[in-house]
């Protein structure tokens, strides 16, 4: 009696969603869902990409934060606060006769 339960219940289950709205049913949307994937993944996409943007914008980034970006990190260190400038003498002050910021490397 429980085999014939069983088999009413995977013979209807297909079929409930189909009743409810869902035109597919559940075998469908499991395969879909772990295997193939949904349609939209499968949508082709196009990036509009130039890889000579680096080479035209090169002059820009060495302009603003040096070659190699020797400024840059100074920079982030002087927050956003509209205070950079007071930082910045700070930071000169606090820096002046160390070799990269470190001691044990002087003599």
């Amino acid at each position: 009696m429980k085999m014939i339960i069983w088999a009413l219940f995977l013979c209807v289950l297909p079929y409930r969603l189909v009743l409810c709205g869902d035109p597919l049913g559940p075998l469908v949307n499991l395969i879909r869902t772990n295997f193939v994937g949904w349609p939209v993944i499968h949508d082709k996409q196009i990036w509009i990409f130039d890889p000579d943007v680096a080479l035209r914008r090169r002059k820009q980034f060495v302009e603003l934060h040096g070659d190699k970006g020797e400024r840059l990190i100074e920079r982030l260190g002087l927050g956003i606060d509209g205070r950079a400038d007071e930082l910045l003498v700070k930071q000169r002050q606090r820096d002046e006769g160390h070799l990269g910021g470190l001691n044990y490397f002087l003599p």
